[in-house]
């Protein structure tokens, strides 16, 4: 029978048992679910957030293909952007490079979705497209049955059920995001004529809702009601980092599209031309700045979080986990086919 014994304050096993593998092993070295990837070389990448990819970029970059897969079977003649894949990895793996593999596939699977949506929908006018955004919302929460005359619809009909499959728990707060998305997505016809509050309503625009409930369900994370009220104006400040990141990449793009102005055509450049009298390059350089403060307030935020809830290892992962989101978000940005001729 194996001896222990009890010295020091630590339990000293005095000969090898079969039994100690199965002993709490917290400090033997585990391989890491991602790799840090360097971003010094990439002139274009302004983020000042670390930035690392998922071990499993392969297999979460095949939700992806899977869902653009689908969409071309109902939408033949649609010409799609470039996906989520990088030269680096794919979007999501890069934005949430610590997410269970997965659920990170799945996520990715339904943002792709949404992006190749996107896509269908700039070829809708404006009333149409926002019976659409319901149609499809309802059928993806399960409050409506699909229907074969809105094929676009039916692409989003198992993805509730998926998710409840995989996390019944978790699944409710991200559905609720992608409603909230939604409900909301092209609901300003207009757009607004100051950065400022362009900004504010660029935060659910661009999706960090759905961004930051995916990211902490990957994770197996759920922030309490006080951590999230606390946690507002972090939330409010990565947002803001993300859509104005975003605008700051896809106007490479964006700038060439022949969309109406006056409708949906949502960017931060023309906007600050307009609002302070300067050239697209001029806008583009201040937009860059701006990009850069908001991470700084974002970084000041995140710690000012961690010694507030320092007991908390949950409020440590999300904050770093954030952090990791919008570095990953800015480097794909700036090395990506979507948004870069390469």
């Amino acid at each position: 029978m194996t001896q222990l014994t009890l010295t020091g304050g630590l339990l000293l096993q005095a000969d090898k048992h079969s039994s100690y593998l199965k002993l709490p092993r917290p400090l033997l070295r585990r391989k890491p679910s991602s790799r840090k990837i360097k971003t010094d070389s990439h002139s274009q990448s302004i983020t000042t957030f670390p930035v690392r990819v998922h071990r499993e970029d392969n297999q979460i970059n095949q939700g992806a293909l899977n869902a653009r897969k689908n969409f071309k079977n109902v939408a033949h003649k649609t010409e799609f952007r470039s996906h989520s894949a990088g030269p680096y990895g794919n979007f999501f793996a890069t934005c949430w490079p610590n997410g269970k593999t997965e659920r990170v596939k799945l996520a990715t699977e339904i943002i792709e979705s949404l992006w190749v949506y996107d896509d269908v929908m700039e070829d809708v006018d404006h009333a149409g497209a926002v019976m659409v955004h319901a149609s499809v919302r309802d059928t993806l929460i399960g409050t409506e049955n699909s229907s074969k005359k809105n094929m676009i619809a039916t692409l989003f009909k198992d993805f509730g059920a998926r998710l409840n499959h995989m996390d019944k728990q978790g699944a409710p707060r991200v559905l609720a995001s992608l409603k909230t998305y939604l409900d909301n997505y092209d609901s300003q016809k207009t757009p607004f004529n100051t950065i400022q509050k362009y900004t504010e309503y660029r935060i659910l625009n661009v999706g960090y809702g759905i961004m930051d409930s995916f990211m902490q369900w990957t994770m197996g994370l759920q922030l309490n009601e006080a951590e999230t009220d606390e946690a507002h104006n972090f939330y409010m400040s990565a947002g803001r980092v993300m859509g104005l990141t975003n605008d700051l990449y896809s106007w490479n793009v964006e700038r060439t599209e022949a969309v109406d102005s006056e409708d949906r055509k949502w960017n931060a450049v023309p906007v600050i031309m307009q609002q302070y009298d300067l050239c697209e390059e001029d806008a583009a350089v201040f937009l860059r700045g701006l990009i850069v403060h908001h991470e700084q307030v974002t970084r000041e935020l995140g710690q000012v979080l961690m010694r507030r809830f320092a007991y908390s290892q949950t409020m440590t992962r999300y904050v770093e986990s954030v952090s990791l989101m919008l570095g990953g978000n800015c480097f794909w940005s700036a090395t990506c086919p979507r948004y870069n001729s390469i």
